[in-house]
């Protein structure tokens, strides 16, 4: 991110030109037009995609990720609740020469040039995908940009799913219009780019130090036009897919990243895992797909390797027709198209804190899933290599070198920057002497020779997260899948997002609505049967068959499945749908049982949560009043009941967790007893837990930090002081509840130290209590 002292979110209003002015007219008219006579523009603003394992803000003015990141809405957040964000803002640039005037519109900090249209609305539901946004933007508003707008108005879908394999990424598809020419916009851009340029600021809100200023950059894919010492692309060192399906892809250790890796996360040493015998080399490129399917073409291997796979030995030699175990394989092989950053070590720290030593595991890319280049120009034909649809550039920067103009910008897309050091695909920063610092990507498709009035474009592109290099990849090769679901194309004969089927995946039930709130040790839920009407768009009927509640304390993630409901008449096995096993009790015995019929509400009290013939199915605590705990249902079907053994049973996101009806973000609910108002108060009994407190340091804030006072009257005064009588802190309890929780400030906003507490409780009625308990703080 820039070197900035503050963020910001901007919400004001612009003025937009009518849509009957499309015609040439003076600059001075159109800005005159733009501010005066029109439409007001609806309002700036996020929503949130959260019905996947990525959390992120979307906006209507061509900009990703909240830039407030973690004080204001997540920055693809992944997974969903942990508070670990992959990215400070990303936006969509686009432009080219107008009367050889380089120019570039974009959306970018503190200098937005995009805006959402006169007359647009932000739509966020169930549409294409589980969760669909939609939003449309111009670069109509003169006044706002260096140079000039181009006249471009794009519409733009955000797709998100909540099933397993689908989860981990965000897929947005684009219409890009040329709607205005004349002055100041031009009748015909040419060589005209679209760009994605990502500041990912890997780790935020986990990273302690500063996650902006240790983060690594790369690109996956076909570099074929760098300068012979910087093409990148044939390695092979691990295998593109899971050829013995153990379910482990080999090559790669346990966080994702390959044994062949030598330097991952600083230039001074090597990883920790690096080892060079552990390679394994597969006959395919690493930054390639490669996606078999009996019904795709021959495919021919591209290196000439032995490999060694348990069951599965072949010799693979380049050029050659792809042979394994005498059977010749059928598919896609095709570069990845993606640009991608991770966390290195912060070279302001004394150790190697590389994905924060597994705190962040991370990696976040930007792949292009679908350009129009490829159809209207065919195939870029500088090399044998590329026959077949990727990116025109990718280029990568640091604050020092932020693009300050519109032809900066340009000439950045172009590679044609003096900082592109004539690599079109710019390589990891290691490999041309720099450091880990704060980096951009920029990643481009075109250029267009000719972009007219009238003329349309079409992209699409997927935001992806997964597990190392391993997990971004794997997840990036899910995305390009998801969109050929169902589809008469493929990726060497693709189809456009409105041309053809594409995302066609099964579908869950859809999220019930629930509500819950809080008793004395323990959680009231109630929910809605919307889920028990729904009919599968996949098999066109309906094919729900029950809930499962799902408890977290503390953050909406790593849920615990407390209670399961069906309308099966008979045992099940209990599925995890993320893993696809089957749930084990305490002996390690497949779990199989007669679930309780549906019900459409639950009280979590802990205990065991039996089924209805008479099984122990999960152990879950009782509820500790004055904690928070967050709840979600979800609703699951079963198609295979239905003839479609295919399908596997999938179960709707968790997200219907409560939320701040202001801000969106995650509320937890604490237990307590709520007093009735006539209620009768006896001789007070107030406990302090926990006592003693065994914390941390004063440094590791967490909401187990606090002190809770439990048994309380509806309404009393806490007073807390040292041995010798010093006044601490004073709280005025008056919520009518039994509980409060003390958060181990002074009243001069001090943390305390270790030591022994008096508190006094006095309540209306002159009942007082008198009492102790011990802070043992680390150090």
């Amino acid at each position: 991110m820039p070197n900035r002292l503050s963020k910001y979110v901007i919400v004001y209003f612009v003025l937009a030109l009518s849509s009957v002015f499309l015609f040439a007219r003076n600059k001075q008219d159109v800005a005159e037009m733009r501010l005066g006579k029109t439409a007001v523009r609806p309002l700036e603003e996020y929503k949130v995609h959260k019905v996947g394992k990525v959390w992120t803000a979307t906006s209507n003015f061509g900009n990703y990720g909240d830039p407030n990141v973690p004080a204001g809405l997540p920055s693809y957040e992944w997974p969903g609740g942990s508070g670990t964000h992959y990215n400070w803002e990303g936006r969509f640039w686009f432009g080219g020469l107008v009367d050889g005037e380089k120019r570039i519109s974009h959306a970018d900090f503190g200098n937005y040039e995009l805006k959402p249209s006169e007359g647009s609305s932000f739509f966020m539901g169930t549409g294409k995908s589980v969760e669909d946004s939609y939003v449309i933007f111009d670069d109509f508003q003169v006044d706002l940009h260096d140079t000039d707008p181009v006249g471009v108005k794009v519409f733009q879908r955000g797709l998100t799913w909540s099933t397993a394999d689908y989860d981990d990424f965000v897929m947005y598809e684009y219409e890009v219009v040329k709607e205005l020419g004349g002055d100041p916009y031009g009748d015909v851009v040419s060589n005209f780019i679209v760009s994605w340029v990502f500041d990912a600021d890997v780790g935020t809100g986990t990273d302690p130090t500063s996650a902006n200023i240790d983060d690594l950059v790369a690109f996956d894919g076909w570099d074929g036009t760098n300068p012979a010492s910087n093409i990148k692309y044939r390695t092979d060192i691990v295998q593109n897919i899971d050829w013995d399906g153990d379910g482990e892809i080999l090559g790669y250790d346990e966080m994702g990243m390959p044994y062949g890796w030598q330097k991952v996360g600083s230039p001074s040493y090597n990883q920790p895992n690096w080892d060079p015998t552990a390679i394994s080399p597969d006959g395919f490129f690493d930054c390639y797909t490669v996606w078999l399917d009996d019904d795709g073409p021959v495919i021919h291997w591209q290196t000439t390797n032995t490999v060694t796979i348990a069951g599965l030995d072949y010799s693979a030699v380049a050029g050659e027709v792809a042979v394994v175990g005498g059977e010749e394989l059928h598919g896609w092989v095709i570069p990845r198209n993606m640009s991608y950053m991770y966390d290195g070590d912060d070279p302001t720290t004394p150790e190697d804190d590389t994905n924060e030593r597994g705190r962040v595991p991370g990696f976040i890319g930007g792949r292009i899933i679908y350009t129009d280049f490829f159809k209207k120009y065919g195939a870029y034909n500088s090399a044998a290599d590329d026959t077949m649809m990727r990116a025109y550039s990718h280029q990568w920067w640091n604050w020092e070198s932020d693009p300050g103009s519109d032809r900066d910008k340009y000439d950045y897309a172009m590679g044609e920057n003096s900082s592109s050091m004539g690599n079109m695909f710019m390589p990891h920063p290691f490999d041309i002497g720099a450091p880990t610092f704060d980096y951009r990507f920029m990643l481009t498709t075109g250029p267009y020779p000719e972009f007219s009035v009238g003329d349309t474009l079409r992209f699409v592109y997927a935001a992806v997260l997964g597990h190392g290099l391993e997990g971004v990849r794997l997840n990036s090769d899910n995305a390009l899948k998801a969109y050929y679901a169902g589809s008469t194309g493929d990726p060497y004969n693709p189809t456009g997002p409105f041309e053809d089927v594409h995302y066609l995946l099964p579908a869950p039930p859809p999220v019930p609505v629930l509500k819950y709130s809080p008793v004395n040790q323990g959680v009231k839920l109630a929910w809605d049967n919307s889920a028990e009407q729904s009919v599968d768009p996949l098999i066109g009927v309906i094919d729900f068959e029950g809930y499962r509640v799902y408890r977290s304390m503390y953050n909406p993630s790593e849920w615990t499945l407390i209670a399961a409901f069906d309308n099966v008449s008979g045992s099940v096995y209990i599925i995890d749908f993320e893993t696809g096993d089957t749930l084990t009790d305490a002996s390690g015995a497949m779990i199989y049982a007669d679930l309780p019929d549906l019900v459409h509400s639950y009280v979590d009290t802990g205990a065991t949560f039996m089924s209805a013939d008479g099984v122990a199915l999960f152990e879950t605590d009782r509820p500790v009043n004055n904690l928070p705990y967050y709840y979600v249902l979800t609703a699951y079907d079963n198609p295979a009941v239905h003839g479609r053994p295919e399908f596997p049973p999938i179960e709707s996101a968790k997200v219907n967790f409560m939320v701040d009806p202001e801000s969106g973000s995650p509320t937890g609910v604490m237990p307590r007893l709520v007093y009735a108002k006539d209620a009768v108060i006896g001789e007070l009994d107030v406990k302090v837990y926990p006592n003693p407190y065994k914390g941390g340091s004063p440094l590791e804030v967490q909401y187990e930090d606090k002190i809770s006072f439990t048994n309380l009257p509806p309404s009393c005064k806490i007073t807390i002081l040292t041995l010798y009588g010093d006044i601490i802190d004073v709280i005025y309890h008056t919520d009518g509840t039994s509980d409060e929780s003390w958060d181990q400030l002074s009243r001069n906003e001090q943390d305390v130290v270790s030591g022994m507490y008096i508190f006094i409780v006095e309540a209306p009625g002159g009942k007082k209590q008198v009492g102790k308990f011990v802070i043992l703080r680390g150090e």
